[in-house]
């Protein structure tokens, strides 16, 4: 039996500036996902980074720092969950998005 990967933290609510998601947090370490489970369904907090050559170390994910997203890393580094590392430029648009290592 392997040891499970998945941390879970319950009645997280995580503001995306004008609306607030309340749900379980799961951070799963082996395919270095971040979601948030809510009533009306799931909400990707991390993305994958593999198609621009990064991949997070383990116990990190990375988080897009655009669009609907804009300004959640912050947000989540002061409610305790995550430790920003470091800013990365991404894409066509030179969009931000940041690794983190989770502190659930």
């Amino acid at each position: 039996m392997t040891e499970s990967t998945i941390t879970e933290k319950h009645s997280v609510t995580v503001s995306f500036g004008s609306i607030e998601l309340t749900g379980t947090l799961h951070h799963d370490d082996e395919n270095r996902s971040l979601v948030l489970e809510t009533d009306e369904g799931p909400e990707h907090l991390s993305m994958n980074l593999e198609s621009y050559g990064f991949t997070p170390k383990p116990g990190n994910v990375f988080i897009k720092d655009w669009s609907e997203h804009a300004g959640l890393t912050a947000r989540l580094e002061q409610a305790g969950l995550v430790q920003s590392l470091h800013e990365l430029t991404v894409g066509p648009f030179g969009s931000t998005a940041y690794e983190v290592r989770m502190t659930l």
